[in-house]
């Protein structure tokens, strides 16, 4: 067995590429910053089977550093989104900015075109209404939302990420109606108008996760689908994952566990009619 398909070894080099990571001075945005990030993410890779990535979860030097790691994703997750919300909204022409220099453009292209027809196909009556739980300052899925044309509101805890998104809309969308809503999602009760809600993958930890999504349930209409954003596999170090068991009450309708890199796994389930 090779040093790159020995559990061990990979397990060594995360830790390894974590702990360089969480020494630099500050986390920023430069070549040299984004270059670790880079390498961290393809030892992430979605790429590895199921029974090497077990293996390598298993390894106790992983299980010790998984808080620290999702907390450091989404720091770096953060800064990155801010970065571009600013590129994009101060951008004499932000749509090019957009497509052509924002480097994962693409990949929000196809995923939220898979969530929206895969949201359409399971729908049992017409979407027209959504609301994308944690925005946040580059809000590309609402964007794709709306370009769909579906009525969206925007709901993020982080009021300045949520101001900062509204300004990239401004600028990529000056016509659009898009609402920004700034609360906690636990707090927000008015859910039942929603047709679908999107839950971001960075929003809340796990036990935080688990409370948003009994909440959800209680507080949305019966027939609504909500559309889960996840991980699995090594993907699960960066941010927290939601199985099918997280969704008692709900009817998990779909899910998506996909081994192409840059891709979030999806769930998505619907709040059930009541029986008669």
């Amino acid at each position: 067995m090779s040093a790159l398909t020995n559990p061990l070894n990979h397990a060594n080099c995360i830790v390894s590429t974590y702990q360089k990571i969480s020494q630099l001075p500050k986390l920023e945005i430069t070549p040299e910053v984004m270059e670790m990030l880079h390498q961290f993410l393809g030892l992430l890779s979605n790429e590895h089977g199921s029974e090497f990535t077990d293996a390598v979860l298993a390894q106790q030097q992983i299980q010790a550093i998984k808080p620290r790691v999702q907390t450091l994703f989404s720091q770096a997750s953060s800064i990155y989104e801010r970065h571009w919300a600013y590129c994009i909204s101060k951008s004499i022409d932000p749509v090019h900015t957009l497509e052509h220099e924002y480097p994962y453009f693409k990949h929000y292209q196809r995923a939220t075109a898979l969530e929206i027809n895969a949201a359409h196909s399971l729908a049992t009556e017409q979407i027209n209404r959504v609301l994308m739980v944690g925005s946040g300052a580059l809000p590309l899925t609402s964007l794709a939302l709306h370009n769909a044309e579906l009525a969206v509101d925007n709901l993020d805890i982080h009021q300045q990420d949520l101001l900062l998104g509204k300004e990239v809309c401004d600028a990529l969308a000056p016509a659009h109606r898009m609402n920004f809503i700034h609360n906690d999602i636990c707090k927000q009760d008015d859910l039942a108008c929603y047709d679908v809600i999107w839950l971001a993958a960075l929003v809340g930890d796990e036990k935080i996760k688990r409370h948003i999504l009994h909440h959800l349930f209680d507080s949305m209409a019966a027939g609504s689908l909500l559309v889960v954003r996840t991980a699995y596999n090594l993907r699960t170090l960066l941010y927290p994952s939601v199985t099918e068991s997280d969704l008692a009450g709900f009817q998990v309708k779909l899910k998506i566990q996909t081994f192409a890199d840059n891709f979030h796994s999806i769930l998505i389930a619907q709040k059930p009619y009541a029986e008669s």
